[in-house]
């Protein structure tokens, strides 16, 4: 068995009601959700859109109290850092990561702010292995840039996180380009959640909306192609060469494909990006990643290992749980799915090589958790 560090990129924390990050919105924006009248109010999480007849989190994940999963942060350790070896887990929030699809973009960009506040009160102090991601609004980008300028100065809070789509144009245009500069001069990776509702000026899947959660679960990685090949064609890793992107919750097996096209249509116009100076297979390895959530699960999984290896394999994954959703992948799950070989990097390597972080800090974090979970 794998007993080395463990990063999971993809915790989904929450709050137990809307009630929990009030306090941290001005109070101008409070009474905009609160005050009385007949008018509908904004809410301050965002519905999915998409029902899954049978609900999105695990039974097992609900608190005692009847609370959220994942709405305690002493419970999330205890439930699933401790549970699973967890080294370090990065919070990506729950059903407010779908801000974009808030109609008001200046109310999204203040819960964008609240959430951020919130997180850094109530769930980084309760225990040293949760780190935060600075969630942005990219309705009005200039704002995400200086909500990212404000955070990234706070301590563990490692990335910068998107969702839904609320320009209408994939995560590559120009016009996010204020939010590209500010993660690269932060020195910041961006996480871009796909498989989220489409927002308020996209689908979340090619060509209109769904109908059922079927349709929608099994789709959502074609907004992830599309991220991705608009990063790549529009020159962002040639204007910010430092600057990391994770994909997450997309699925990995579709990756090879999407990048044989990309290249063979480079090789067959390269005059209509004339700024890339190499294949766009080469920026992929060099500053893209994927989570492993949901890894896909061949008859044969042995086929998925070759196919992932024309993408870059073992070095490409990094561990991602989704816990507490219903298909979340536990750490025992990848264990068995993935090479043994691949494992120290697709558990810690590769995470920490996008975050910068020390590899030695983290196993030393390891064997203490290792020490103190250990019988006497």
């Amino acid at each position: 068995m794998y007993d080395g560090p463990i990063i999971d990129l993809d915790v989904h924390h929450n709050w137990k009601s809307q009630d929990d990050v009030m306090p941290y919105l001005p109070k101008g924006w409070q009474d905009y959700v609160t005050a009385p009248g007949p008018t509908v109010k904004q809410p301050m999480s965002v519905s999915m859109g998409f029902v899954n007849p049978h609900g999105f989190f695990r039974e097992e994940g609900l608190l005692e109290d009847g609370s959220f999963p994942a709405s305690d942060p002493v419970e999330v350790a205890r439930r699933h850092l401790d549970a699973s070896r967890i080294t370090r887990a990065v919070l990506t929030h729950e059903d407010v990561l779908y801000l974009d699809a808030l109609p008001n973009p200046f109310f999204a960009a203040e819960v964008a702010r609240a959430a951020n506040d919130w997180t850094a009160d109530r769930w980084l102090p309760a225990d040293s292995r949760f780190r935060a991601s600075i969630l942005v609004s990219n309705q009005l980008p200039d704002l995400a840039a200086a909500e990212i300028r404000r955070m990234s100065s706070v301590d563990r809070f490692d990335q910068v996180l998107m969702a839904s789509n609320g320009i209408g144009k994939p995560f590559g245009h120009p016009s996010l380009d204020p939010i590209h500069r500010a993660a690269a001069e932060a020195g910041l990776p961006i996480s871009f959640h796909v498989g989220a509702p489409g927002g308020i000026a996209a689908s979340p899947i090619g060509f209109g909306y769904p109908n059922y959660y079927v349709e929608f679960h099994t789709l959502s990685c074609q907004s992830a192609m599309t991220h991705l090949v608009s990063l790549i064609a529009h020159g962002v890793f040639e204007r910010y060469p430092a600057l990391k992107v994770v994909l997450v919750e997309t699925g990995s097996a579709w990756i090879p494909a999407i990048l044989w096209r990309l290249d063979a249509n480079y090789r067959a116009r390269p005059s209509d990006t004339p700024w890339l100076k190499r294949p766009p297979s080469e920026y992929f390895r060099d500053h893209i990643r994927a989570t492993t959530q949901p890894l896909e699960t061949p008859e044969g999984i042995e086929r998925l290992w070759h196919l992932l290896e024309a993408a870059g394999g073992e070095d490409v994954l990094c561990f991602a749980s989704d816990y507490p959703h219903w298909d979340s992948d536990p750490v025992d799950f990848i264990e068995e799915s993935l090479p043994q070989q691949w494992l120290p990097k697709v558990f810690h390597e590769n995470a920490c090589e996008v975050f910068g972080w020390s590899p030695d800090e983290l196993e030393a974090e390891a064997a203490t958790a290792r020490g103190a979970n250990t019988p006497a």
